[in-house]
Order: structure tokens, then sequence, then C-alpha cells
């Protein structure tokens, strides 16, 4: 066993993560709409001893439910409900340091890890898409570096809240958490989001399609760290891995490419017009445009522009068809097609080699591509010494490995 686990995080997106799962004979999607299809993913993730599950929130309109079946639902309300068919896997969920106050982020929270018996996270997002600002009356985006600024001053209220800092007079008191501090997560990849997460995140989610990428990230990260007077061991990146599982390579490679041409082309351009890039004046299977768009121009989530874009330069699809297909499912973060030794050997190779400290799960296809992620990938990784066999404690931080709040209740880590 290395000196800390590998840490394996799932997002479990409805009927999984290739925008085309939904039309496959495999998929579920009268199901997407019920709790006991979220309880029974989470207790899959339960029985391969996954840390936790991750559920995002971007507070707009997602044009997708357009071409595919969709739920759209808070994440806080259905992970609470979804834990109580757990005894130890964790819960991810989001919350605007932008577009909420402080002091409804601290009591939501709070009451999650409540809830959750302190298997709690809050996943810090500075709200950049926008359409969100303008559901939130704002005439036009808040520009990238003062987003950040605003956020990093709400997280601080935050913090001091749960810490013990007095409320307004008129605000009913919060309950401290269980784990003192419910774990802090982050995803931005910017360097004004590196630095952001570097300062306040003990778990950072990047998407970094290649080993150098993700080693070079995570040395950054750790640096920022240390500037901000951390300990950079406590600051974990979690890079998301996407994958398609087969008895053979050529097997898994089959099942990706059936899967791709199932997409539907307005689909992928409608997914593309939300980092900013518009190709919806080219035909699917027109030359790929010399230039995607104007970075310095987006205001929204610019680490996934740059991801896409330095993908495209690597890889040099010819068409915006082979674009879609690349990114169909990966969205940009490392992809892997292969048996379920191909897989454990890249989760290897970028662990043991610095590259991350842990993957976020992205099945292609659910539940079937994470229940054989989970009967045949982790056995493997549990042979190698990679991930423990049983949970560690009872709080997401102990799982984690994670340092206690200071602020943490004295009977919250007690056995």
């Amino acid at each position: 066993m290395t000196s800390r686990p590998l840490a394996l995080l799932v997002n479990p997106l409805l009927c999984g993560h290739h925008e085309a799962a939904w039309r496959t004979e495999r998929a579920q999607p009268e199901r997407i709409h019920s709790l006991d299809y979220f309880q029974q993913l989470a207790r899959t993730a339960e029985r391969g001893r996954f840390d936790a599950v991750f559920m995002a929130d971007f507070f707009i309109f997602n044009p997708a439910v357009m071409y595919s079946p969709r739920w759209e639902v808070e994440p806080v309300t259905l992970l609470s409900a979804v834990a109580q068919a757990t005894e130890n896997l964790g819960f991810i969920a989001t919350g605007s340091a932008i577009f909420s106050d402080p002091v409804e982020i601290a009591r939501v929270f709070s009451t999650f890890d409540h809830a959750t018996g302190g298997r709690a996270a809050w996943n810090i997002v500075t709200s950049g898409e926008p359409a969100a600002g303008a559901n939130y009356g704002l005439d036009k985006p808040i520009p990238h570096a003062e987003r950040y600024e605003l956020g990093a001053r709400n997280t601080e209220q935050v913090l001091a809240y749960w810490d013990g800092a007095p409320v307004p007079d008129d605000v009913a008191p919060i309950a401290r958490p269980v784990q003192g501090r419910p774990v802090l997560v982050q995803a931005g990849s910017s360097a004004t989001g590196r630095d952001f997460a570097a300062r306040f995140a003990e778990l950072v989610f990047s998407a970094q399609w290649n080993f150098e990428a993700g080693r070079d990230f995570r040395n950054d990260l750790r640096r920022r760290a240390v500037t901000h007077g951390r300990n950079p061991d406590d600051v974990r990146l979690i890079l998301g891995l996407s994958f398609v599982i087969g008895s053979t390579e050529a097997e898994a490679r089959s099942k990706k490419k059936a899967l791709d041409d199932l997409i539907l082309p307005h689909a992928s351009h409608s997914w593309l017009q939300s980092f900013g890039i518009d190709l919806t004046a080219f035909d699917f299977d027109e030359p790929l445009p010399r230039t995607l768009g104007n970075i310095d121009l987006y205001e929204g989530i610019k680490s996934r522009f740059s991801v896409i874009s330095s993908l495209v330069d690597s890889t040099s699809p010819l068409t915006i068809r082979q674009l879609a297909s690349a990114l169909a499912g990966s969205r940009g973060h490392h992809l892997v097609i292969g048996t379920p030794e191909q897989i454990a050997d890249a989760a290897e190779t970028w662990f043991l080699g610095g590259a991350t400290d842990g993957f976020m799960v992205m099945p292609h296809e659910l539940p079937a591509e994470f229940e054989l992620f989970v009967d045949e990938v982790i056995p493997i990784l549990r042979r190698r010494g990679l991930v423990d066999r049983d949970y560690r404690g009872h709080t997401l931080r102990e799982n984690l490995g994670l340092p206690i709040s200071p602020s943490a209740p004295s009977w919250a880590f007690q056995t």
C-alpha cells in the first residue's frame, strides 16, 4: 500500500458522460428522475470503496435538455437523501460563492454535513457562466478576476461562520458542522483559479488530458499552496478519468465507436457553445476552422476553453465531427479505452508518477460502465496496493486523510 491511497470519486451524470449514452439499449433514461436510481449508483460506489460522489450545479437553463433526458436538481437536497442509503461514502455538492450569501452557504452546508453524518463537501464555484449572472439580475458577466476576488471574500466569511464568528442579529445561529468544516473543493484551472484553489481548497478538480500537463498542474498547485502558508500535502489534485472498458482493447474501441455513431450534431454544437466555441455556422463534416474563438473575450469558464484548444492543437482533428468524437464522454479529461488492466495501468502511472492524487471517475455509460469499473478495475487497484479495502473512518475527512478542522466538535471523530 502506498503511504496515501489513490483518492476515488465519481460523478454520476444521468445516463453517462458520453452525450449519446441515453440512446443505447443499455441506458435507463426512464429512471433518472428517481431517487432510487441515484441511491443505486451510490451503493455501487460504496461497494467499490469510493471516497465520494460529486454533483455539479450551474444555475442556468441547460440547453442540452432539448437533445437528451435531463434532471436538473439542486444537489444538496438530492445528495442528503441519497446519503441515507449509504454509511461511509462522502458527498460533494456545488454552492456558489458569488450568488449565495455567505450566511446561506454556511447554514446549508452545515446542515448538509449533519444530514450525512460528517460526510459532506462544498464544491466552491465562482459561477462564470454569463447566463447564470443574468438569472441573478446582472446586466453583464462579472469579469473573471473580479469574480475570484468576490468569491475569496465570501469564502472567507463562510469559513469564519463555521469557526464560530457571530452572525448578523436577525439570522438564526449556524450549527457547527460535524467535521468543523465540510471538505472544501474547487475546480479552477486558470492562473487565478489555481491561486484560489491553493488558498482554500483541499480537493481540486481539473481536466488534464495528458500526463505531463497533469504533473505540471499538480506541481504548480503545490507551489502555490506553500506561498499561502499551507502544507502542500493538504491540497489534493483530482483529475477526471474517462474510460470505455472491454475484454479486449478492440472490443472497447468498438464500444466507443458505437457510442460516437449516435452523437447528435446539434447537441455537440450546443455543448461547445457553452464554452465560447461557436461552430454552428459550419457543417458537422466540414474542416475544423483554424480559430475556435478568442479566450480573452470570453468571461465564462476559461480553463475548459483552454483544454479544448490544447487538445485540438495536439490531436489535429480534421472535422467538427472528429472533434465531437474526441470530446464526447471525456470532455477534455484523460480518456482510456481498453481492458480493466489497461485502465488500472493508466491510473497507476499517473498516480505514482506525481500527475494526480486521485481521479474523478466519469463513466461513459451509467450504470453499466460504472459497475464494470467497480467489479473489474477496483480489484486490480486493490491487488496493487493503490486503494484501501475498507474505509478508514466515518467522516469524509477521515477517509481522505485530511486534517481535522480545529473548529470541529470534540465528539465528531470519536469511534
